[in-house]
């Protein structure tokens, strides 16, 4: 379980930190100098911040999931990590008129469809780390099997 718990912490945190750094790259290139993909958006625009204070924020944490949380994947992690996609994806749904308005529709399906793919990955893991009753149904108990072993009696003894 460690395992995989490890290659979920990589794969989420490769998400986050290739998107997060791209758009970093996309916003400054238009604020400063009107080109590339957002160029007509942000170019010199004083929102510009926010948006790369977030995709500035989702990178660095990108790199804490790849670098620190996949080498020691604890429990506390999957929760850090469902709270941060909760976060992005949130904010994508409650500010989608700002996809539709830019055209940018296509672009906020597919980040919005990751934080939910990812949001519910992490919550499995976060779940089953804690309790293992939705893996235990399933018969993968990882050493969590709670059945009572009887130990052999001596003769002559009473336990």
């Amino acid at each position: 379980m460690r395992i995989a718990r490890g290659k979920l912490m990589r794969a989420n945190g490769a998400f986050l930190a290739l998107v997060g750094g791209t758009q970093v790259i996309f916003e400054l290139l238009s604020h400063f100098f009107g080109i590339g993909p957002w160029g007509r958006i942000f170019a010199a625009s004083h929102y510009t911040i926010g948006f790369l204070e977030a995709h500035g924020l989702a990178f660095l944490i990108g790199l804490l999931l790849i670098f620190v949380a996949s080498a020691d994947p604890k429990r506390s992690w999957h929760g850090f990590t469902a709270c941060v996609h909760v976060l992005l994806g949130g904010a994508n749904l409650l500010f989608w008129s700002s996809f539709v308005a830019w055209g940018l529709v296509p672009a906020g399906v597919v980040a919005t469809a990751f934080h939910g793919l990812f949001l519910v990955a992490q919550l499995l893991f976060y779940v089953r780390t804690s309790t293992g009753w939705f893996w235990a149904a399933a018969g993968d108990h990882h050493g969590r099997d709670r059945r009572i072993v009887e130990q052999p009696v001596m003769k002559g003894r009473k336990p």
